[in-house]
């Protein structure tokens, strides 16, 4: 459950090993563009658990294809159960780490999610095997940034994270940008991590 709109974000945010890596290695695929995608998740009212993320977009993002997308995300949530859309992650071919090209999606994810959450990847954390999201959370109407105490995830799985990048695994994660370009390829990526160390990583 989210706090109430208008009341203070979670105090903690606890990753899935295999959400964060999925994020980050999307991002990696398409370094030198900007890309975004949905984080999956649920809340106690003190700690969001990010479970799962959803690539979407490496080009411009329509907004219909933005409905779509969206609507099959929750259509995906209510099959699984226990997870709802809680916030989204980007990327900017930049390198900038402000949320500035994602606020109106944002925003819109917040007036269903009133805590929503927003997480930039910081690339120049990635060699030191640092967690590469900056997070900004939604505060009274307003955004704030996330401590980094707050956020969970372990040395192994960042460790892991670093290992994948470095065998080139994200050429392999598929967005809907790519599903649509091709229906034969999953955007749920279930088999990303298939074998891996990582998937048998558990969320803190």
């Amino acid at each position: 459950m989210a706090p109430s709109a208008g009341s203070s974000s979670f105090k903690g945010y606890a990753f899935d090993p295999k959400a964060y890596a999925k994020a980050v290695l999307h991002g990696c695929k398409h370094s030198s563009s900007s890309v975004v995608g949905l984080l999956l998740g649920n809340g106690d009212g003190k700690v969001l658990k990010v479970l799962d993320v959803v690539p979407l977009f490496h080009t411009h993002a329509l907004a219909p294809m933005l409905k779509i997308a969206c609507m099959l995300a929750e259509e995906h949530c209510k099959a699984v159960g226990g997870m709802e859309i809680v916030g989204l992650y980007h990327a900017t071919g930049s390198g900038s780490t402000e949320m500035t090209p994602v606020k109106a999606i944002a925003e819109k994810v917040a007036a269903n999610f009133a805590a929503a959450s927003v997480w930039t990847l910081d690339a120049s954390k990635l060699a030191e095997k640092q967690f590469a999201l900056k997070g900004m959370g939604r505060v009274k109407d307003e955004w704030k940034a996330i401590g980094s105490d707050a956020v969970n995830l372990s040395s192994e799985a960042l460790a892991e994270t670093s290992r994948l990048i470095g065998e080139m695994r994200f050429l392999e994660v598929v967005d809907f940008d790519d599903h649509l370009a091709d229906g034969r390829k999953s955007w749920l990526n279930e088999s990303l991590f298939k074998g891996e160390k990582i998937e048998k990583l558990q969320i803190d």
